[in-house]
């Protein structure tokens, strides 16, 4: 009985820890081509990263600029991203879903007020 209890236990702990591995992503991530930012979504259609440098994804239709900061889905993966190019700074953002919902990029612990109330991830740019 005891024996069994242990697998149980050991399974379940299996099983949660490759869940989180999963749906951990590296974000955001800096190299030589600039920042990529990652989100993890199975059910987005639309992702999108606002932040200070892209007037929070505000685009004008009319000049075609409606999905700013549109992120593109790996193949065959749950993974939304962009690199985007950055001078050294002090950078908000968060990621759209679906063009209405706002949430923090949950790989980045740093967080800062947002200029339009409620909260941003902070990004530092050496």
């Amino acid at each position: 009985m005891k024996k069994r209890g242990f697998m149980v236990i050991l399974f379940l702990m299996a099983v949660s820890c490759g869940r989180y591995l999963e749906e951990s992503v590296k974000s955001p991530e800096l190299d030589e081509e600039g920042v990529t930012f990652r989100f993890r979504s199975r059910s987005a259609r639309v992702v999108q990263v606002a932040g200070d440098w892209n007037n929070w994804a505000r685009g004008d239709a009319e000049s075609g600029e409606v999905l700013v900061g549109l992120m593109k889905r790996k193949e065959k993966e749950d993974i939304w991203e962009i690199t985007v190019q950055f001078s050294p700074g002090r950078y908000r953002y968060y990621f759209i879903i679906n063009e209405s919902s706002m949430v923090l990029d949950p790989e980045n612990p740093r967080i800062t007020e947002n200029p339009g109330g409620g909260k941003a991830n902070l990004l530092i740019m050496p």
